[in-house]
């Protein structure tokens, strides 16, 4: 399969360290993304460039708009909390479900009912062995484990009409599917979706209105689309070796957005991508679907 190069364009030279899970919100017209390891919520406006960036005390992994809230829940280290976008400030919802010297919260969505999944990985310097980490579900304020046997949880998804969920599990190369039912809540019969190349690493994605599963491969320079057969048909450059998450966004959410890392790619790196750690988007000829808020 020829891979396609899309025409890049950096939309906010941010510098981030890690800058991770870009959300468009259609109430807003804006993207908000996370820093994760300079740990900031922040917003852009493509339309007027304008910025704001709401410091968090910890790591963070991965956040959720509020639903009729000027709020986000926020994944970080210590546990789950509420940001409120008025005043920044910060309150704890649920502590650490998990050994904070081995795990910390990663990857995390919303499916299409509101229910706010997150999932960790492992500390960098962790000795824990593969398998050893999870995936929560926050779902009106009760927090409770629904899926084990993971090591680093990405590219969490769900399909268009609810019933089927996506996450990447990063040491085994592979992209897992679960059938899902919308009422209760529930992810069951865990199954391969996809495989990546071996030494690739999916991280985070996003699903369009047609279904098909978009990931970005880290330290490859390669974002992918899988048709939801799990069939590889996209192969698109990505702006970045070093790509972590895609959306969809602008006003009909036809354009795709990427966050990248500064911090992982070394000096050598930073030199070859001087816009390293950027926030970039173009048009891929496909649009995405609206992202859910949490819904308290």
């Amino acid at each position: 399969m020829p891979q396609e190069c899309p025409d890049w364009i950096c939309a906010l030279d941010a510098k981030a360290r890690l800058g991770e899970c870009p959300t468009w919100d259609g109430a807003e017209q804006a993207l908000f993304w996370i820093d994760s390891f300079a740990p900031a919520l922040n917003r852009f406006d493509p339309a007027t460039g304008a910025t704001r960036r709401w410091a968090l005390p910890d790591p963070v992994g991965s956040f959720a708009l509020v639903e009729g809230r000027h709020a986000a829940v926020v994944a970080l280290g210590s546990g789950l909390h509420e940001l409120d976008l008025g005043t920044g400030a910060t309150g704890l919802l649920h502590a650490a479900p998990y050994d904070q010297v081995n795990y910390r919260f990663n990857d995390g969505r919303c499916d299409r009912q509101g229910r706010f999944w997150v999932g960790a990985t492992r500390q960098h310097d962790s000795q824990e062995p593969d398998g050893g980490a999870a995936v929560w579900r926050l779902d009106r304020g009760e927090l409770s484990r629904q899926v084990t046997g993971t090591t680093i949880a990405n590219g969490t998804a769900f399909s268009p009409d609810g019933r089927t969920m996506y996450l990447a599990d990063r040491p085994n190369w592979q992209v897992l599917a679960f059938d899902f039912d919308p009422v209760a809540g529930i992810a069951s019969n865990r199954r391969t979706f996809a495989r990546v190349p071996e030494g690739h690493y999916p991280d985070g994605a996003a699903v369009d209105a047609e279904g098909g599963y978009w990931c970005a491969l880290f330290r490859a320079g390669r974002i992918l689309r899988f048709a939801p057969d799990g069939r590889l048909d996209r192969d698109l450059k990505a702006p970045s070796l070093m790509p972590t998450m895609i959306c969809f966004g602008g006003p009909d959410l036809s354009t795709m957005f990427v966050t990248t890392t500064a911090w992982l790619l070394g000096k050598a790196g930073r030199a070859q991508e001087p816009q390293g750690g950027g926030l970039f988007r173009c048009d891929v000829g496909a649009t995405g679907l609206p992202e859910r808020r949490y819904r308290p």
